[in-house]
């Protein structure tokens, strides 16, 4: 991808150098344009044909795409000429021809690999084609996309390289199951009343024969004795918590002293305490 704001050739894939110094200094983070970093991990040259090669070309790591720095090509001595369908680079006396791109949309971009530019593989390493497949047919798993591309089953999915190399962050994400909370093995209260679990629930789908559509849920920790109470409105929480509390503490002759929510607005906004 040819790109008029970036400072210097970069890439991330470390297969297309021909070669690369690691032991760099004085380059600091590449700042991308959501305002995520990148580590310079190395630079080198990348050929591109058989008689000319990029040199200076930083490797990113995190970096997804191939940059192509126009101002460091005017500074290697080439001409980039600009049209409305593509982009040729040639030197600055026009007699040798470089490469030629072609535009997508509002970019430009190069294929090097083959003698015609195509949208299939323009410029993106073969590897990082197979996950941006992945993503566009909703994170389908790398065996059945070699399956696709075997049996021609998509449109447009040619020469792809399709390798688990790295870890999906969406797929991760998505199919991470949180731990399960501990089995109590102690009674954690001595009495009635001591600590109360309480969740309101609702609007649901269909009222109540009295017209009720909010629930109000109360659960005794000590003998999981339940309460559960039907509420007209959300606003109408406090009134039905304090006539339970009153009962409730008449008839087990104890005084309410804890309650735990999920801390609702139900319970933040009125005077539940």
């Amino acid at each position: 991808m040819l790109d008029s704001g970036c400072t210097q050739h970069m890439t991330g894939d470390q297969m297309t150098f021909s070669s690369i110094d690691e032991n760099v200094g004085g380059y600091s983070d590449i700042i991308f344009g959501d305002n995520s970093r990148g580590k310079v991990k190395g630079v080198g040259t990348i050929p591109i044909s058989s008689n000319h090669s990029l040199s200076n070309v930083l490797l990113v790591d995190s970096l997804k795409f191939n940059l192509l720095a126009v101002t460091q090509l005017c500074d290697f001595g080439y001409k980039c000429s600009f049209t409305k369908d593509d982009v040729v680079v040639t030197s600055l006396d026009g007699k040798d021809h470089i490469f030629t791109g072609f535009r997508h949309e509002d970019v430009y971009l190069v294929d090097f690999a083959t003698k015609e530019a195509n949208l299939s593989t323009c410029l993106f390493t073969q590897s990082s084609l197979g996950w941006l497949w992945h993503r566009r047919l909703g994170h389908v798993g790398m065996k059945q996309l070699n399956r696709l591309l075997k049996h021609d089953l998509v449109v447009g999915l040619k020469n792809v390289k399709f390798d688990k190399d790295k870890l999906c962050s969406a797929c991760q994400a998505g199919k991470q199951v949180a731990n399960t909370h501990p089995t109590k093995s102690v009674m954690s209260t001595e009495r009635p009343l001591e600590l109360l679990h309480m969740d309101l629930f609702g609007p649901t789908t269909y009222r109540s024969i009295g017209g009720n559509c909010y629930c109000l849920v109360v659960v005794d920790d000590y003998s999981r004795y339940t309460w559960v109470f039907f509420i007209h409105d959300k606003a109408d929480t406090y009134d039905t918590f304090k006539k339970f509390f009153t009962r409730a503490e008449n008839e087990f002759e104890h005084k309410v002293k804890k309650v735990r929510s999920d801390n609702g607005s139900e319970f933040r906004n009125t005077r539940v305490e």
